[in-house]
């Protein structure tokens, strides 16, 4: 065999190894099994694989790494020169699994699906039976399913989660778990808020093996872990319930913040003229998602007027102004 057709059976035997451990090993294993059965292949593959131990062993026991070098140095070669030709040959194949099509996942860690919601979305998705979540813009969730319970992560944004059966939410330090639930989720940089709507609901501060309390929640009721410590459930704010609908329920809140929730969505965002303008109050539902109808309906509460601006922004000034 040349040399060619030798590094040519050694990336084979690679490709082999990594799908092999990968997701999907059971549906390749007849592929795999037609391929090994050529000559040369299964010894390609065993040698890869003799490798692959033997690392493990040499970095985990001291009393493994005594046994190998007594074992090579019964075989004749000089120790260095075993020692050297084996870890050129076990970076080639490590190498060669790195970029393998086919990425070697822990035996524990389900496949996760990626959910997101970009900028100015609200996004409904169902990734699995039974399980119906609602991302908020700039969100991203990722979801798997382990023995019939829903995992989910929330990596950051906000998220409405509707289970049938059990669920189990990492956000942050925050663990949800939940049984037939409906809650909403929000991750920000300094705070995790879980908001309970329906269903059967506990929350727990997490990264903390020596805490192992949990708090039970009531629909209606908000906990919020800010600054490492984990507060009592409160009162849910009412005007977070529709927004998956697009709408905010406000009360004597600053127009200034209420066009900061608007301009969130839509290319299309709400300017003031004056920034003195920014500290009427506004009170009413709302929906943020519309900017062409929140303009109006704030232009006909708030006495103000409406315009387009050469961009296509809209802009809020005082009338006669």
């Amino acid at each position: 065999m040349t040399l060619g057709e030798e590094e040519h059976l050694r990336r084979e035997a690679a490709a082999w190894f990594a799908r092999m451990r990968g997701p999907g090993a059971q549906t390749a294993r007849p592929d795999f099994d037609a391929w090994r059965a050529a000559p040369g292949r299964q010894e390609a593959y065993d040698r890869l694989v003799r490798r692959y131990e033997e690392s493990a062993i040499l970095g985990h026991s001291k009393l493994s790494d005594l046994r190998l070098r007594t074992s090579a140095s019964r075989r004749g070669p000089p120790p260095a020169a075993w020692w050297a030709a084996s870890a050129a040959g076990l970076v080639v194949a490590i190498a060669l699994v790195t970029v393998s099509p086919w990425p070697i996942l822990p035996d524990d860690q389900p496949p996760q699906q990626r959910l997101a919601a970009g900028a100015g979305q609200i996004r409904s998705l169902s990734p699995a039976p039974g399980l119906t979540v609602v991302l908020d813009a700039d969100t991203v969730l990722l979801a798997s399913s382990e023995r019939g319970r829903s995992r989910l992560v929330l990596e950051r944004g906000r998220a409405r989660i509707h289970a049938r059966g059990p669920v189990d939410v990492q956000a942050g330090a925050m663990r949800v778990m939940g049984q037939d639930a409906a809650f909403d989720l929000r991750l920000s940089e300094r705070s995790v808020e879980v908001s309970a709507l329906s269903g059967s609901l506990e929350a727990r501060r997490d990264r903390h093996p020596l805490i192992s309390g949990r708090t039970r929640l009531q629909p209606g009721q908000a906990l919020i872990l800010a600054d490492d410590r984990l507060g009592p459930p409160t009162r849910a704010a009412g005007r977070e319930r529709q927004w998956p609908q697009g709408l905010r329920l406000y009360q004597d809140t600053p127009l200034a913040e209420v066009l900061t929730d608007a301009n969130r969505y839509g290319a299309r965002k709400i300017r003031l003229a004056d920034p003195a303008l920014g500290s009427l109050q506004v009170s009413g539902a709302l929906k943020v998602t519309d900017p062409d109808g929140l303009a109006r309906a704030l232009a006909a509460a708030l006495s103000l007027t409406v315009t387009q601006l050469p961009g296509g922004d809209l802009a809020l000034s005082r009338r006669g102004a």
